[in-house]
């Protein structure tokens, strides 16, 4: 077994859907390799005042950013790519799905 491989940690090449969706356990942390940069990404889920959700994102071992307060609705940004939160579930999961992209047409222009 290479040194590189940890069974415990799910490693996957980005983006990584199912049905347009992409599901992050609560408290998992992903590896994802995307344009020759590793990133690491972790939800957490809290239930006070209400359920919501963070998200953390490393780039090459450097913190660039956290998302807090998450609910459905709530836009994220992974890997250059926006991301809309579609469920938080507590001490479960957070599911997310590609947040449309607006066409000049959409937009009205």
């Amino acid at each position: 077994m290479s040194r590189d491989h940890q069974p415990d940690r799910p490693q996957v090449k980005y983006p990584f859907e199912i049905d347009g969706r992409w599901v992050l356990r609560y408290h998992i942390p992903y590896t994802v390799e995307h344009d020759g940069h590793t990133h690491r990404i972790v939800a957490t889920i809290f239930a006070e005042p209400s359920v919501h959700g963070r998200i953390q994102v490393n780039r090459d071992g450097r913190f660039v950013a956290e998302y807090d307060d998450l609910v459905p609705g709530s836009p994220v940004e992974i890997a250059g790519d926006v991301w809309r939160v579609t469920e938080v579930e507590y001490r479960t999961h957070v599911v997310l799905e590609r947040a449309p992209e607006e066409t000049k047409e959409e937009a009205g222009e």
